[in-house]
């Protein structure tokens, strides 16, 4: 059963209640410089499912010819809005392969529209980045595209299109402690009405509200990431996952690395041991370790 608007309303409103989501979080002192690091251009991008977005694109002033162009997608459990580590995290990350970021900051939020909207806004990102790199003297063959919980989520379900339609033609991608199993008895909750107020349900509630309550919705492949099947999976891109020793969702994380190396793709998989959920782009303890494990995997990958 759909959700009333007044619902999404409330559940949207308490699950970004978070400090991390209004501005009042604070990062190393060291980190605010790294918006130095690189221009910035903002680009109005045409509406998905009839949902308008914007794109940043962070152009490294130390860029190289024919650089890498690598897609970043934050998190947020899909409800969350754009923070200011996404650009100070997209401008340090331009640096580090001295290329171009283009992050994609403002999908739209699972208050505003269910399910596949932000997907497939995604999606589109990764053709208007293939379309532009001879613009952008970007080498076609070293696109990538990673994200960070709810973005690392968004960001192997676009891979997953990508290899399906052969749309953008990924080289990497980075999961930051995305879901994969994020599905669960929409009935055993329902008579609760306002479940998400229980600490351990809040998981259950970004799911909810992505999906507008609808279970069918629920078990998308590309949601329900550890049904997508062997054959699709085979043909995924080089992966890198990073997963945190306090995180949730790391042996999810896990299983599903282990899964893709069974099937002949080559992953990287490291779990950060001490480190929690969220701590690469907010710049938490070992974020320094994650950061440059990606930024060396996206210099070194090419199709």
């Amino acid at each position: 059963m759909a959700l009333s608007a007044d619902r999404k309303a409330r559940m949207g409103a308490y699950l970004k209640g978070s400090t991390k989501f209004h501005g009042e979080f604070k990062y190393p002192e060291e980190c605010y410089p790294f918006a130095d690091l690189a221009t910035s251009e903002g680009v109005d991008m045409p509406p998905e499912d009839g949902y308008g977005y914007h794109i940043d694109i962070y152009t490294a002033k130390n860029r190289t010819a024919n650089c890498p162009v690598h897609i970043n997608i934050h998190g947020g459990g899909f409800v969350c809005p754009h923070q200011i580590n996404d650009s100070l995290w997209s401008a340090w990350l331009a640096d580090a392969i001295q290329g171009v970021v283009v992050d994609v900051n403002d999908y739209t939020l699972s208050d505003e529209a269910p399910w596949p909207v932000c997907l497939d806004q995604c999606r589109a990102v990764g053709r208007y980045v293939y379309a532009h790199c001879k613009e952008w003297d970007c080498d076609p063959k070293r696109i990538s595209i990673g994200g960070y919980s709810a973005g690392g989520t968004l960001a192997v379900a676009a891979a997953a299109k990508a290899a399906e339609n052969g749309e953008c033609p990924y080289c990497l991608v980075v999961n930051g402690y995305g879901p994969s199993e994020m599905i669960y008895d929409l009935k055993a909750v329902a008579d609760k009405d306002e479940y998400w107020l229980e600490p351990e349900m809040r998981s259950t509630a970004f799911t909810d509200l992505l999906m507008d309550g609808d279970e069918e919705l629920m078990r998308d492949p590309f949601f329900y990431q550890a049904s997508l099947p062997d054959e699709l999976l085979s043909k995924f891109p080089r992966t890198v996952i990073c997963s945190a020793g306090e995180c949730p969702f790391r042996f999810q994380n896990e299983e599903f690395g282990r899964r893709l190396a069974s099937l002949g793709v080559e992953v990287t998989m490291r779990r950060f041991m001490g480190a929690v959920h969220g701590f690469i782009p907010h710049f938490m303890e070992h974020w320094q370790e994650g950061a440059e494990l990606i930024s060396r995997s996206i210099r070194s990958a090419s199709l």
